[in-house]
């Protein structure tokens, strides 16, 4: 009689094992569309299968009166999971424009797949039965952390950002991270991230009141928004760069930008 060796579960888990014991000669896998498949032998990968219905007799040595064991690890090529990260602790950031130093936290998620899976059974997965979230998270999260606090701070030093404009650079600040994190991640791991999340940001409290305090001192100025040149107020153009000045509200507390038609500041909630 045929033995049949198919996925049966879920696909929300990156990797699943299945240990198969006294192979034979009939001995049939099945690889799903959804999934590629890693033949282990006595501690030594194989093959990796896409998908298709596999005699095991024609891919590996089956000999007579011999019990054969083999692992077969089927990868998840659609699965893609949401993790979290977040710093575990504020980072120092300088803003560029008042000169002032400030501690500021970070967390979000982030979307990873498989991309090689041969390297990232190796590197990731190991003598594990699956691959989870949790588990993923773990092995991810320093080195996530790392690279957004690195990027995070050449941003703001290299736009000239200031520290109540940050939360509004989220976006375009993550679509940076997004191409350093697969490269990284890639490389040493074989997982692509897809997306990049930022949750939140959140400031010391008195750094927010002493920065507060001396931005208000040059509410009678205006920024550039390209390169951060202090302009007088009613400036069309930026004298330094040529960047045309928008007519978006400035906040005259936190100095943030708003909507022309704004009420109040979209960040410390000001009424204008």
């Amino acid at each position: 009689m045929e033995e049949v060796i198919k996925f049966s579960g879920t696909n929300e888990k990156l990797f699943t094992r299945n240990i198969v014991e006294n192979v034979t000669e009939k001995t049939t896998l099945i690889v799903p569309e959804t999934h590629n498949a890693i033949l282990i032998s006595d501690g030594e990968m194989l093959q990796t299968l896409p998908k298709g219905r596999y005699l095991l007799r024609d891919l590996v040595e089956i000999k007579k009166d011999q019990k054969l064991s083999l692992e077969v690890i089927f990868v998840s090529k659609t699965a893609k999971l949401k993790l979290l990260w977040g710093t575990p602790n504020k980072i120092t950031l300088e803003d560029p424009i008042l000169n002032e130093t400030y501690k500021m936290g970070m967390s979000g998620d982030f979307e990873v797949q498989v991309g090689d899976p041969r390297k990232c059974f190796l590197y990731l997965v190991g003598a594990e039965d699956v691959l989870t979230a949790d588990a993923l998270q773990d092995r991810l999260m320093s080195k996530v952390v790392s690279i957004v606090e690195t990027e995070v701070a050449k941003f703001v030093a290299e736009k000239k950002v200031l520290y109540s404009n940050v939360y509004q650079y989220k976006q375009e600040i993550a679509r940076r991270i997004v191409p350093i994190l697969t490269s990284s991640f890639s490389s040493s791991y074989g997982i692509t991230v897809y997306s990049l999340n930022f949750a939140n940001i959140i400031f010391d409290e008195d750094d927010l009141e002493r920065l507060n305090s001396k931005n208000r001192g040059s509410a009678q100025k205006a920024l550039c928004p390209n390169c951060g040149t202090m302009l007088e107020e009613n400036a069309k153009f930026c004298y330094n760069c040529g960047t045309k000045i928008s007519d978006k509200k400035i906040c005259p507390k936190c100095r943030s930008e708003n909507s022309e038609e704004a009420k109040f500041c979209s960040m410390c909630g000001t009424k204008f």
